[in-house]
């Protein structure tokens, strides 16, 4: 009974796709494949599902058609449409592979030798077009981090330069604290010195006014005088006595 609903379906998909209503194309063969899973309903619904622009879906049906298949032409087949599923994907690398598989059982197919052909060529253009991509983001990627790197530096730069005129200007600030130092230094110095002059000075005999000095001189006359007068008594008095020596 299974196999002959699956027969039924089949056929009226085949009508179906053959009046290019592919909708109802995919509807019918589904039926079949539910009934029987077998290679060519599997085949002519990838079939169906790719004219109505469902190329990931038909790329399923088509592997699967290609595993179940026990005649070469069909997997043979099932392999090529798998292979036109991928590229309509722009999945070059799998297409590919899957027109290899194809050429493995039929090698003189020169529709799938064709379809490799160009397969081959914008895989070949893509990857090209990938590593350029690849290429402009790593310069980009390059560019940022050397844009970061410059603003790092400048920044230490700047923050350098600040720090180099605040010790410049701590440099210019020492100097005339220590001059300051120095002045107080010297002018608490002058201070504890100037009351009584300096310590060298300090055996130096103060200065006197004229009458002083007038009156100390006569002092001193009066003193000659006395002493030269004790000298000649003591003269007389020694040649008049009669003590002997």
């Amino acid at each position: 009974m299974h196999a002959q609903e699956a027969h039924r379906a089949l056929r009226r998909g085949d009508q179906a796709y053959h009046d290019k209503n592919y909708a109802q194309a995919e509807q019918e063969y589904a039926d079949a494949v539910t009934a029987d899973n077998s290679a060519k309903g599997n085949y002519n619904l990838g079939n169906a599902l790719y004219e109505n622009g469902e190329y990931s879906e038909a790329a399923k049906r088509y592997e699967e058609a290609a595993g179940l298949a026990e005649d070469p032409d069909v997997r043979s087949r099932a392999y090529r449409n798998l292979g036109d599923s991928y590229y309509r994907q722009e999945n070059y690398e799998q297409a590919v592979e899957a027109y290899k598989n194809s050429l493995r059982i039929t090698p003189d197919d020169q529709e799938t030798k064709y379809n490799l052909t160009k397969a081959i060529r914008d895989l070949q253009e893509q990857q090209q077009q990938q590593q350029q991509q690849q290429d402009q983001q790593d310069q980009q990627d390059q560019e940022q981090q050397d844009g970061q790197q410059q603003q790092q530096q400048q920044g230490q730069q700047g923050q350098d330069g600040q720090n180099g005129e605040q010790q410049q200007q701590d440099a210019q600030q020492q100097p005339q604290d220590g001059d300051g130092n120095s002045n107080d230094q010297q002018s608490a110095k002058n201070q504890q010195e100037t009351p009584g002059e300096s310590i060298a000075n300090a055996g130096a005999n103060p200065q006197m006014s004229r009458e002083e000095a007038e009156r100390q001189l006569g002092i001193a006359a009066e003193e000659e005088k006395r002493t030269l007068s004790r000298l000649r008594q003591a003269d007389r008095e020694g040649c008049t006595g009669t003590k002997g020596w």
